[in-house]
């Protein structure tokens, strides 16, 4: 039995509901089940009755939730007392996510998964350009970066795993004169301006935007700015449009509008390989756990 049966299973509890649970964790409802189904094994009891409506707790698995419910807190407690210890430093994990995206919905609730696991961790989240977030892995001044996959395919010392899949869209002002237009499509942009964030990989954004307009017969005119937010307003002010993809937190712009492109592309997760820092590995191994791509 392991930890994160554990989680699955007082999740579940909690919930009264696989479904739920699936959806609160962003985890596969087969992927619970087959966890809950060695959990139930290895204890020879069975932890749930299961019908139509909803998911309840046997008897023997009321004695194991509250069982588990006491060992978590104890656990917890316990960790976070250690590391308040004299000479004892506190850890604090780094996770740079490139600028621009918006996980929070997702990254809190495994953060907090984290920290009931193992104890309290200092965690910081840092916004990082495209163009300096392998570097500052590298260099030890992140501990986890969230990137999409071309930022580290080239990095040796990087090992990665797809997270996620991402959708593209092209993003433009809804003061452009075409705003209005009935069945807008793509192709409608050919003539604008495509403005995207300066890179160490400026050829590689290139191929990248050429790729995703060609399905359109879209060669599009590329105009680099200093970064996302830059891009971004030039796009609010209407001097051109811009790609980007569903996890970007200005969707929500109430001067943006957006239309889906054809192409999608993976979202990683990366740190260094054959590091030893066993609390950066536990949760670069949770986030994999709650992957839709793992």
């Amino acid at each position: 039995m392991n930890d994160l049966q554990i989680d699955y299973f007082m999740a579940v509890a909690t919930n009264s509901s696989f479904t739920k649970t699936s959806e609160e964790l962003f985890v596969s409802q087969p992927a619970i089940s087959k966890q809950i189904a060695l959990m139930e094994k290895e204890l020879g009891v069975r932890l749930f009755i299961r019908n139509n409506r909803r998911t309840e707790l046997t008897e023997a698995g009321k004695r194991y939730y509250d069982f588990f419910s006491r060992y978590k807190a104890e656990m917890g407690n316990i960790k976070h007392e250690v590391s308040e210890l004299d000479g004892i430093a506190s850890q604090t994990i780094t996770i740079g996510i490139l600028e621009g995206w918006d996980f929070a919905s997702w990254l809190t609730k495994i953060i907090k998964e984290y920290r009931d696991s193992y104890g309290y961790v200092d965690i910081l989240i840092n916004y990082v350009g495209a163009k300096e977030i392998s570097t500052m892995l590298l260099t030890d001044e992140l501990d986890l970066a969230i990137s999409l996959k071309n930022t580290f395919d080239t990095f040796a010392e990087i090992e990665s795993h797809n997270i996620l899949e991402t959708r593209k869209k092209l993003i433009y002002s809804k003061q452009n004169p075409i705003a209005s237009k009935a069945d807008l499509s793509p192709e409608d942009f050919a003539k604008e301006k495509f403005f995207a964030p300066w890179s160490i990989m400026d050829d590689t954004v290139t191929k990248s935007i050429n790729m995703y307009m060609q399905p359109y017969g879209v060669r599009p005119k590329i105009q680099f700015v200093n970064n996302f937010e830059s891009m971004v307003n030039c796009v609010r002010y209407n001097l051109g449009v811009a790609i980007c993809d569903e996890y970007t937190g200005y969707l929500n712009d109430k001067n943006l509008e957006s239309i889906d492109l054809e192409e999608k592309e993976f979202i990683c997760i990366g740190m260094i390989k054959n590091s030893t820092n066993d609390e950066v590995r536990e949760l670069y191994d949770l986030i994999l756990s709650h992957s839709t791509d793992a």
